[in-house]
């Protein structure tokens, strides 16, 4: 069964329109997303490609704290950890396949989660989201999403709406986005054993002080890291837990650029 990379969650605790605008000053095309009234949130985004980046914030505490979505308990419950990259989603169009699969591997399901939000124009926009839980381990998995529209029509209205479109400082696609991880082997074998993933070689990353190991995906890959030193990954392992941590863009030229933006990190 397929699965594409589809967005990175940065939880903020501020208007997500001030994420975006830092998100901006960094070089980076970035719009106003809207409200999902029935969650009690809102949210900016940054399109790169159809992968993308969402800003999301807690808009009316008291709906939010209500909400049986899981990724909004996690935005609420990890409030006090501060800003940063909180989950990614993957997309599929064989949802009913995978709530097959993961109850085969003894997984925990709750969903399909019905999502719907009403743009400015009108137009309802519906998903269905899918959230798993393993019991023989701490790991939190990635969220499925599946979208009521193709790929082809999402990224045609996206494109001509002006939500996709040139960033300034030539991103291109989002390569990747790291996971701080306590255990590398037994996390690469718990991601393969849920998505099926093919995995590359190990490899020192010393910008990162980790060992890590590249998870395979179209639209943007999963990269694992496990502390070895002082660095970006072990003080995210220990303020956060196994988080992701930083996403890699790429750029028509290479920028060797490095954005600390609401507690996460963006390399171009």
């Amino acid at each position: 069964m397929q699965l594409s990379f589809d967005h990175l969650v940065h939880f903020v605790h501020r208007p997500p329109g001030e994420a975006a605008r830092l998100f901006q000053e960094a070089g980076f095309h970035a719009v106003a997303g809207g409200r999902h009234t029935h969650w009690g949130t809102w949210n900016s985004l940054s399109y790169l490609g159809l992968s993308y980046v969402e800003f999301l914030a807690v808009e009316e505490a008291a709906v939010a704290k209500q909400s049986d979505n899981p990724l909004i308990r996690q935005l609420v419950w990890e409030a006090n950890r501060g800003e940063g990259l909180g989950q990614i989603a993957l997309r599929t169009r064989q949802m009913d396949a995978w709530v097959e699969r993961f109850q085969s591997l003894g997984l925990k399901v709750t969903g399909p989660v019905a999502g719907s939000r009403t743009r400015d124009d009108g137009k309802i926009l519906q998903w269905r989201m899918l959230f798993a839980e393993d019991p023989h381990s701490a790991r939190q998995m990635p969220f499925l999403i599946e979208w009521s529209e193709t790929d082809e029509e999402r990224k045609a209205d996206l494109t001509q709406r002006g939500i996709i479109a040139p960033h300034p400082n030539g991103a291109t696609e989002l390569q990747a986005v790291g996971y701080a991880v306590s255990d590398l082997e037994a996390a690469a074998a718990d991601w393969t054993r849920w998505f099926g993933l093919p995995s590359q070689a190990v490899f020192d990353d010393e910008q990162m002080g980790a060992r890590c190991l590249t998870l395979a995906l179209p639209g943007g890959n999963i990269v694992l890291c496990e502390p070895q030193q002082d660095g970006s990954a072990k003080r995210m392992l220990q303020s956060r837990g196994e988080r992701p941590f930083f996403a890699r863009v790429g750029a028509a030229k290479a920028l060797h650029e490095s954005h600390s933006i609401c507690g996460g990190t963006y390399l171009i």
